[in-house]
């Protein structure tokens, strides 16, 4: 896993943060970065798609949001081989 240092998103890199609650003019010490100003974000690098195996039909997802549904939509399911060509993975 590698990790990279980024700007704090909460305080702006300050180090201070300053929301609704404070008085104007005294910030507070941004509980996100300890004052640092700084964050850091881990990631694993991408090095290509990987094979997922005992994959017996492919659905095409309806979404995320539960008020509007969730799971496969109706459509007929594919076969892997048939979603690994309709989805290539990107070039490096």
């Amino acid at each position: 896993m590698k990790t990279i240092k980024t700007q704090c998103t909460s305080c702006g890199g300050t180090g201070l943060y300053q929301g609704m609650c404070e008085k104007p003019n005294e910030p507070v010490i941004c509980l996100s970065c300890n004052g640092t100003g700084c964050d850091e974000i881990s990631y694993e690098p991408y090095t290509g798609r990987k094979v997922k195996r005992g994959v017996k039909a492919v659905h095409r997802s309806r979404g995320s949001f539960i008020l509007t549904g969730t799971g496969p939509t109706g459509e007929k399911p594919m076969t892997y081989a048939e979603f690994c060509k309709a989805c290539p993975e990107p070039k490096h």
